[in-house]
């Protein structure tokens, strides 16, 4: 069944969009969104995915639909990317609804929705719109890895083959559960390099990772997924941490024979009791926040960055409360500023945290604006790559 079949009329909007999908070319997801929403009574609506800056909102093709892009900061539907939440503001003939585009917690923008003032103003009409958008998030991501299509619409300029490489292995940029949330975010989104990270939740705890590797150029990023790769091997191979340290350090040395490294900061909190591990190869130490106050840097026993033949594997451990957060960082994070201008420096960046998560911002808008803010602080000319994530601990599972 695709978005024109005649002979689907008494379907609900769910069940057609689930079944149409089944046979859906990826370009036309926009199309099919827009024929489920008038089965609840929309007259039009539009899809807008994020580009890879999160920083503006643009929209997939639609037949006939006039369209234009705009800015997350300073408008109506970047405000409901940013709080997740639906918002609704009157038009000339009724309202528009504007309802976040959201894969599980992960944002990949928003649809505008254009209704009668009556029909808004029925919770069970909202509702529907709500869950009708959940299933285009679901498609928008199993579609995407059909097509080149919605890849394109969020680029605003072309990608170095560097970046290319570093984007095709990250994971979603946020994750939210009810014992753990996390969200990462990595810049420049065109020019980037060496810098990457990565996480994973299995049964009872969450893995994660930031790497840094040496130097801007290819080298940098092939040597950053070395590291990558092989701390994810080591993982899914229930391999200790020491051991993961001492593998990824024989990966780089092996196909570098000359001095090659990579800083990095990876373990896993344990989701029952709090504990958090993690080895810090060269790394900034995190940042540790509890009641809503950044307490400062964790204490932190550093180990030579990996492929350097570091043979100390010291494991460092916090215990995390319930409310908690671990912020890891990249050093672009601390050094951007224009050229001969002053750093962002650790200071600034503990003051903006501290402010970000008392106002009570879902993770990923927190790091989305922090990165923006060095971005700007950078006049949106980062000298090297930036990258940030951010760990919530909410409480042991059935807490």
């Amino acid at each position: 069944m695709g978005v024109d079949d005649p002979d689907d009329a008494g379907q609900g909007p769910l069940e057609w969009l689930l079944q149409a999908s089944h046979t859906l070319p990826p370009g036309r997801l926009a199309p099919a969104v827009d024929e489920a929403l008038r089965r609840i009574g929309a007259r039009s609506s539009l899809v807008y995915v994020v580009d890879h800056d999160q920083r503006s909102l643009h929209p997939l093709p639609m037949d006939g639909a006039e369209q234009g892009s705009f800015d997350v900061d300073g408008t109506t539907g970047g405000r409901a990317f940013m709080l997740e939440q639906t918002v609704t503001i009157p038009t000339d003939d009724g309202v528009r609804q504007w309802v976040p585009l959201l894969d599980g917690t992960a944002r990949l923008g928003v649809v505008s929705v254009d209704l009668d003032a009556e029909a808004a103003h029925d919770p069970a009409t909202t509702r529907v719109i709500e869950r009708c958008v959940s299933l285009a998030a679901e498609l928008l991501v199993t579609k995407s890895q059909y097509t080149d299509e919605i890849e394109c619409v969020r680029r605003r300029q072309a990608m170095s083959l560097e970046a290319e490489l570093q984007r095709c292995t990250l994971p979603p940029v946020a994750l939210l559960t009810r014992s753990v949330a996390v969200a990462g975010l990595l810049l420049p989104a065109y020019e980037v390099a060496g810098d990457s990270f990565d996480y994973a939740l299995n049964e009872d705890r969450l893995e994660v990772a930031i790497i840094d590797s040496v130097g801007h150029e290819l080298e940098s990023s092939v040597i950053s997924h070395l590291v990558y790769g092989s701390l994810r091997n080591s993982r899914r191979n229930r391999i200790e941490l020491p051991e993961a340290y001492a593998r990824a350090g024989a990966a780089v040395a092996r196909v570098f024979p000359d001095v090659r490294f990579a800083t990095a900061a990876f373990g896993h909190l344990d989701l029952g009791s709090g504990s958090f591990r993690w080895i810090s190869a060269g790394h900034p130490p995190p940042l540790l926040v509890r009641g809503g106050k950044v307490t400062g840097e964790a204490p932190t026993k550093p180990v030579l960055p990996i492929g350097l033949g570091g043979t100390d594997s010291t494991v460092n451990e916090v215990a995390l409360e319930r409310g908690d957060h671990v912020f890891l960082y990249t050093d672009g994070a601390t050094e951007g500023g224009e050229p001969g201008g002053q750093r962002f420096g650790l200071d600034r960046l503990v003051d903006l945290l501290g402010r970000s998560l008392l106002d009570g911002l879902p993770p990923a808008e927190t790091v989305r604006r922090l990165v923006q803010a060095v971005f700007t602080h950078s006049a949106y000319r980062l000298q090297d790559d930036t990258t940030m994530m951010l760990i919530e601990y909410r409480g042991a599972p059935g807490d």
